[in-house]
């Protein structure tokens, strides 16, 4: 399930991931307080049954700050529940302000969704994919763990998720992909204090059971997958071991 909101605005910060992310908590907190604090309160380090990217309109960049049109924010999740809530949420907050400016709704609409059917898919990152070894040092697509560490995220994602792990393990094949370091704040550190993320953006090929690939298109892809790795659907690749 996928929705898009549209705000107007003039200028927005480089790192605006966190100012979304709290969007999205205002929203279902308005919608409903009880599933915001079982979702976002004591637990709010798990992993999320969310991810979103946004699309900046006719946007420049000059000393960290974008100037635009509006942006969309997609939101998708597999949970009934999150998204009537993100939902209904997000339909009541017409203004919402962050970092000194306004942002001004102008479009909310229900997205479609495809139905995966086969065991490989080529997909499109909408948000960039940022898979990291145990020690958080990020992978480059070519490196020898990188597929075992996106297993490793998927099989976490979907066992919070579904209450299973990954039915086969993913074979991933990139296609095109280059890098994008993203720079981000966090809650965390000082208002001056910036992280910095070495993510991969373009199209890769990804084979698997149809519904692990089904639930990670809606969850999102790899680490912090609320963040990055929201993904779309290029085409299913039909192959002899498919079944009707």
């Amino acid at each position: 399930m996928r929705f898009s909101v549209t705000y107007n605005l003039e200028h927005l910060d480089l790192a605006y991931r966190m100012k979304i992310y709290s969007l999205i908590k205002e929203a279902v907190s308005l919608a409903d307080k009880e599933y915001y604090e079982k979702t976002f309160g004591h637990q709010d380090n798990r992993m999320k049954n969310f991810t979103f990217s946004v699309y900046l309109h006719n946007c420049t960049l000059q000393d960290s700050v974008f100037s635009l049109d509006r942006m969309t924010i997609n939101i998708s999740s597999p949970d009934m529940e999150f998204f009537v809530h993100a939902f209904n949420g997000v339909r009541k907050i017409k203004e919402y302000k962050a970092g000194g400016a306004t942002w001004v709704q102008s479009n909310l609409q229900l997205l479609s969704e495809s139905s995966i059917k086969h065991r490989k898919v080529i997909f499109k990152t909408l948000s960039p994919l940022l898979i990291e070894d145990q020690n958080g040092k990020p992978l480059s697509p070519d490196n020898s763990d990188y597929e075992s560490q996106l297993n490793y995220y998927a099989d976490l994602q979907v066992k919070q998720f579904a209450k299973r792990g990954l039915q086969e393990p993913l074979r991933f094949t990139p296609l095109r992909l280059s890098k994008l370091v993203v720079k981000e704040g966090n809650r965390h550190l000082r208002n001056d204090d910036i992280l910095y993320f070495t993510t991969y953006k373009g199209t890769f090929q990804l084979e698997g059971h149809p519904e692990d690939l089904q639930l990670l298109y809606q969850l999102g892809l790899g680490r912090r997958s609320t963040y990055f790795g929201m993904l779309d659907i290029v085409k299913e690749v039909r192959v002899d071991a498919d079944r009707d």
